[in-house]
């Protein structure tokens, strides 16, 4: 039999906590006129839903928040820190139709 004596200091899984981290609970929605629309996933805020020709997701563009909030802190102007934080999922680039989650 082996013996494994692994002493962890308190606290140690939460060492990356203040690197851009922010919670992981995604919020998602569905009406019957819309369809789905996400506002918000683990990679961020959801800034434009990428749509094919026949209206299906298959992207979107999204903000980290927990980024462009460190690159504020760091000096950098909030118009420069939301690009720097920002970036695509999926076949975003490809989408026929692109709209705001919250207005359409």
């Amino acid at each position: 039999m082996v013996e494994h004596n692994l002493h962890f200091a308190v606290g140690a899984g939460l060492e990356d906590l203040g690197k851009g981290h922010r919670s992981q609970v995604g919020t998602i929605y569905s009406t019957l006129s819309k369809g789905p629309r996400y506002l918000e996933l683990a990679e961020g805020y959801i800034v434009e839903l990428g749509l094919d020709k026949d209206d299906q997701i298959i992207g979107y563009k999204y903000v980290n928040l927990g980024k462009m909030m460190e690159n504020i802190k760091k000096g950098i102007e909030p118009t420069e820190a939301i690009e720097k934080a920002s970036g695509k999922y999926g076949r975003f680039d490809e989408a026929v139709k692109k709209i705001d989650p919250r207005q359409e």
